[in-house]
């Protein structure tokens, strides 16, 4: 198993198979399609964006070129563990702005199941280093 730096392309190739794997972020995302750029606060290091399209993630990797985000979610690699760990919840993270989240908020909490799920497969990348 190799290294895989938090946010990174290649973890984000990962957590796409990830949320694709799990049923509560795959079927319980069926109405969004969007695209949601990862960052690390602080860190002039690796940015990745992951598409989802009804549902499933079709796109894990580096920044799409011409293609602004739809959601920008930014943290401290110590906040993404938590948030991971579930030690803070996903709506606690952005309403306290632990995550920074820049989007339809609207859109997000209405869909606040499939975030929660999703921002906990952060940590499940094999291979994760959370870089902290």
């Amino acid at each position: 198993m190799s290294a895989v730096a938090l946010m990174s392309p290649e973890w984000a190739q990962a957590y796409r198979e990830l949320w694709n794997a799990t049923p509560e972020t795959r079927e319980g995302g069926k109405e969004l399609s969007m695209v949601i750029e990862w960052r690390v606060q602080g860190e002039a290091g690796p940015v990745s964006q992951i598409e989802i399209k009804q549902g499933e993630a079709v796109y894990g990797g580096e920044p799409i070129p011409d293609r602004k985000p739809d959601f920008v979610l930014t943290a401290a690699s110590a906040v993404w563990r938590r948030v991971a760990a579930g030690e803070i919840s996903a709506a606690n993270a952005i309403m306290t702005r632990k995550i920074k989240f820049v989007g339809p908020v609207k859109v997000a909490m209405s869909h606040m199941p499939v975030l929660s799920t999703g921002l906990r497969l952060v940590g499940e990348v094999d291979g994760l280093v959370w870089g902290d």
